[in-house]
């Protein structure tokens, strides 16, 4: 057995915009979600200055491979506070390999420190979306009720 072998080393951490900036942008792309480079700084730098946002990125022998981002809120219905998964993002050459799991982990573990009681997220109802519904329900997500928005002109 050679010893020099090694698995490779994954690493879940909060975002650098200065570092990370153009991966993220590409991961937000993958999902086609419409952005430039311009609008992830801003995005990203807001979280990196907001002490109720956070954007953590997964990192694979020194590749980022996967994106969470966060948004802490209070319900006015509940009285709970609550840590929104407001994107959730894997490399699609990297999914399957638990990336994740790990990046929600580390997003309860950051809601937990934040006083947040519930992580929640949502998702739109196409096909495509399918797979990324079952892998929610998978890791202890429970569907409940719909999401309805209406744009404000």
């Amino acid at each position: 057995m050679n010893s020099n072998l090694s698995a490779p080393t994954l690493l879940i951490r909060k975002s650098n915009c200065n570092c990370d900036l153009e991966s993220v942008t590409a991961l937000m792309r993958e999902l086609n979600y419409p952005t430039t480079i311009n609008v992830m700084r801003e995005r990203m730098e807001a979280s990196e200055d907001n002490p109720k946002l956070c954007t953590m990125v997964a990192e694979l022998d020194g590749e980022v491979v996967g994106m969470v981002a966060l948004n802490q809120v209070h319900s006015y219905a509940t009285g709970e506070t609550a840590t929104q998964v407001s994107a959730l993002i894997v490399s699609e050459k990297h999914r399957g390999q638990g990336i994740g799991k790990r990046l929600i982990r580390s997003s309860e573990e950051w809601g937990r420190a934040h006083g947040s009681q519930v992580l929640f997220l949502t998702s739109g109802n196409r096909v495509e979306r399918a797979p990324a519904h079952a892998f929610y329900e998978h890791i202890g997500f429970d569907k409940v009720g719909y999401r309805f928005i209406r744009k404000l002109k």
